[in-house]
């Protein structure tokens, strides 16, 4: 058993290093000919100011910002009136009522896009935060990878314990599952996407049906990848971390509920898949104890092996001081997927953002 441990946790590594060799960094800059930056925005008072700050330093011409208020209940809107007004290059757009049958995020995608005309569409979190040259860079880089669609992890900063422990996972998940080199495939099987950082060319996005096809879509990010490639388009995943952050979430509380309603929706809720992760993280989560109960070169070279890959998405994901916490981090992700699919299974519904979703 412990030799079977080593060989699989030597696999895990060696196709950790060797998937992450795939995933092509951002090109030189290159201006588009428009582009409209499209941000939802839903009780986000804490990240208004650093968003407003970001994006004005990251405009260039032809380039408009969008900001749907979608109806918060905190002063999201009296900041974004007081720090934008009435600057030329953003647009503040009123919320509607939230339609029966539309899940949130997808709806306020929805009017964005509609209350917009320029050639290529980035939407982007209200958390995120931009350098000068990220959004000609991610241009440029669709252009170069023959792409219509493109979307990229950011880098994560980490301040609470179970933002160490579970946010960095999301790279983890990519690194250790997606065949980056097949990201291009049009089959829906090879979709990835982060929700946080999409750029779409716009005859491409209506031709799908834009945000419109995927109206109860909670991981929206990958519903609309899937429908891009199940219309024949080729979507990319890129590098995105050296130039795009995302400070995700302000609580323990709120990492938890977040990745909650996403985690087992982002398999499609299918009990297979869930159950082939569990195993593989399971695996995982036993090096540790093993280590120290049955010390050998084969339980030892087998912790060291999961480690060092783990070290290797972090650096390459630029995220500090979270792969120390991997044996944990593998075990409250087991924890959360195990709860995510229990909760499916009895039918419970999700709540987030003041709306409840069934």
């Amino acid at each position: 058993m412990m030799v079977i441990l080593f060989v699989v946790a030597t696999l895990v590594c060696l196709y950790t290093f060797i998937n992450l060799s795939f995933l092509p960094k951002l090109s030189e800059p290159v201006l588009p000919p428009s582009l409209a930056i499209c941000i939802p925005l839903r009780n986000e008072e804490r990240n208004v100011e650093k968003l407003i700050h970001s994006l004005r330093q990251a405009l260039h011409p032809n380039m408009h910002v969008y900001l749907y208020e979608d109806r918060s209940t905190d002063q999201t809107r009296d900041l974004l009136i007081r720090l934008v007004g009435r600057e030329d290059q953003f647009t503040i757009i009123d919320g509607l009522d939230l339609p029966s049958g539309w899940a949130g995020k997808v709806h306020a995608c929805h009017q964005l896009a509609n209350a917009t005309h320029e050639d290529y569409l980035l939407f982007l979190d209200a958390d995120i935060t931009l350098t000068a040259d990220t959004i000609p860079r991610l241009y440029a880089t669709l252009q170069n990878e023959h792409a219509v669609f493109l979307s990229g992890f950011p880098s994560f900063p980490v301040p609470t314990f179970l933002g160490k422990c579970l946010i960095p996972m999301q790279h983890v998940l990519i690194a250790q599952h997606l065949p980056i080199a097949f990201r291009k495939v049009k089959h829906p099987a090879f979709a990835a996407a982060n929700g946080m950082v999409v750029l779409v060319e716009r005859q491409a996005y209506e031709h799908v049906g834009g945000h419109q096809a995927i109206q109860m879509a909670l991981v929206d990010d990958l519903e609309l990848c899937r429908a891009f490639k199940q219309n024949g388009f080729t979507t990319t995943l890129v590098h995105v971390a050296p130039y795009v952050s995302c400070d995700m979430y302000a609580t323990n509380r709120d990492v938890w509920q977040g990745f909650l309603k996403n985690v087992f929706r982002g398999m499609n809720d299918s009990y297979a898949v869930g159950s082939y992760f569990l195993l593989f993280y399971l695996i995982q989560a036993a090096a540790l104890p093993l280590v120290i109960l049955f010390p050998s070169f084969w339980t030892i070279g087998a912790f060291l092996m999961i480690m060092m890959a783990r070290y290797r998405i972090d650096r390459k994901a630029m995220i500090s001081h979270a792969w120390f916490w991997h044996p944990l981090a593998v075990i409250l992700y087991v924890i959360l997927l195990a709860t995510a699919m229990i909760r499916r299974f009895n039918k419970r519904e999700i709540s987030w953002k003041g709306r409840t979703y069934s």
